[in-house]
């Protein structure tokens, strides 16, 4: 590092000197720098509608997919008996189910046995064979009542049966993890350990399959008390008890993913709209570092808000975006037969004044869903080709080539490497206020060198006048 001697025989302040002869030089960087600052928070706004879009994109998704309006819910005269749902292809209609049985596993309770158990001895051997086959266990010396639970239920992948020990009572128990009468439980013991020890039955027990009457026609069988019928998906929780069932439109259901669009809908063209008309302030410029040391946080948000805004005023790019998704959301489906426009289910788009954000009579929209579902299926997601694509379909392929388009002015967060307009922009100003800085410095070091020389120079004349001084001084005493 460079020795810099600073006013020692001028008596200047060096250091102040040369921070103002540098102020032009650093205005210059500062001002690069600013301009990278617009550039980067340009790039968050486009990313940011962006993110606006992906949302969209995802709740247009829905939308496209026929399965969301056929989409079918099922009500349930007494839920404590049965609930059930059903699948889009369900049959709609109103049924009754008699709850004959429910599904029950196996399992085995001991008589009362000995807590303090500690097995000593030879080593006893027993067999569990269940629905998913069959498992050995040894009780070696010092196995424990809970030591031995443990080692049935290390089987019970092997086995399909569970063992626990609840110590208040004494007792153990075995019991099945699956329902049925395929869930059974067989015990083989030669050494005596489980009927004299574990004081355990060894005969074989088995579950017993849930049962129900459809419809009043013949017993059906189930291992579970959750099973599949009729494309019914059902849950018994109650024998003995008949419940109607009727499958429907899943109303509700197709009106929220509606409404959910609406909501991403109008995120993303309120978003868009905000930043086309919001106003530029050119007075606000990116604060530097230097500025922002005098200035309080709260100021300096205020101040960046300022500067921020109208970076995208009458942007052609968020423009064109714009008009396109408009355009799309009020256009005809030609190809329509009964709704041919959201207007036709009650879903208005407003005027400029109100960034022409959707609006939802739902009441409009639901008698719409319950007169003719699937016109109004067909109105989202017919896939003919050009005026006959459905709305969700021509707003989805809209969605994505604005979602590119902006990704190609601005990149994305997860880009490695940004080759998008406004990333290779900034590529460049980074690389000119390197440029910028590198000169700063040897600006800088230019004038210190110049100072230095200047003070070596001084001190040098004032050592020279001090010798004549004493030179003059040590000739007029002789």
């Amino acid at each position: 590092m460079a020795i810099r001697i600073s006013g020692l025989a001028s008596g200047f302040d060096t250091e102040s000197i040369i921070k103002e002869a540098m102020k032009g030089e650093r205005a210059r960087v500062d001002a690069v720098r600013q301009q990278k600052q617009i550039l980067e928070w340009k790039r968050e706004q486009y990313r940011e509608a962006n993110t606006k879009f992906l949302a969209l994109r995802s709740s247009l998704l829905n939308l496209k997919l026929q399965g969301t309006f056929q989409a079918k819910t099922v009500t349930s005269s007494d839920p404590a008996v049965l609930t059930a749902t059903a699948a889009s292809t369900t049959i709609e209609g109103s049924f009754s189910v008699e709850v004959l049985r429910l599904a029950r596993g196996a399992s085995k309770e001991s008589t009362p046995v000995m807590s303090e158990y500690v097995h000593s001895g030879e080593d006893a051997e027993f067999t569990l064979t269940g629905k998913n086959g069959s498992a050995t266990v040894t009780v070696q010396e010092g196995d424990t009542i809970q030591t031995v639970v443990a080692k049935i239920n290390e089987q019970q992948a092997a086995t399909g049966i569970k063992a626990t020990y609840d110590a208040g009572l004494n007792k153990f128990y075995l019991f099945t993890s699956g329902t049925g009468d395929q869930a059974r439980i067989e015990l083989e013991d030669s050494s005596g350990f489980l009927a004299n020890t574990l004081n355990v039955d060894l005969g074989t027990v088995a579950g017993v399959d849930a049962a129900i009457r459809f419809n009043g026609g013949q017993e059906l069988n189930f291992a579970s008390n959750r099973f599949t019928f009729n494309n019914i998906n059902f849950a018994l929780l109650k024998e003995g008890q008949t419940v109607d069932i009727t499958v429907s439109p899943d109303v509700d259901n197709i009106v929220a993913k509606i409404k959910d669009f609406v909501e991403k809908y109008n995120a993303a063209v309120g978003y868009i709209s905000e930043k086309l008309g919001e106003k530029r302030f050119r007075d606000f410029t990116p604060l530097s570092d230097e500025q922002k040391k005098d200035m309080k946080e709260k100021d300096i948000e205020q101040w960046e808000e300022k500067a921020k805004s109208g970076l995208l005023h009458s942007d052609s790019t968020l423009f064109n975006l714009y008009s396109m998704i408009r355009n799309q959301a009020s256009s005809i489906v030609a190809g329509a037969d009964k709704y041919s426009s959201l207007s036709a289910i009650g879903i208005t788009t407003s005027g400029w004044q109100d960034q022409g954000k959707l609006h939802i009579d739902e009441d409009k929209l639901k008698t719409a869903l319950s007169d003719n579902p699937e016109a109004v299926m067909n109105l989202f997601t017919n896939t003919e080709s050009g005026t006959d694509q459905g709305i969700a379909v021509r707003l989805y392929d809209q969605v994505i080539d604005s979602m590119q388009r902006i990704t190609n002015t601005a990149g994305t967060v997860s880009t490695g490497v940004d080759e998008s307009s406004l990333g290779r922009e900034l590529e460049r100003v980074g690389k000119r206020i390197y440029t910028l800085e590198e000169r700063l410095v040897e600006v800088e070091n230019r004038y210190y060198r110049q100072f230095t020389a200047m003070e070596q120079a001084l001190q040098q004349m004032n050592a020279q006048s001090q010798w004549l001084a004493q030179q003059f001084a040590s000739g007029s005493t002789q």
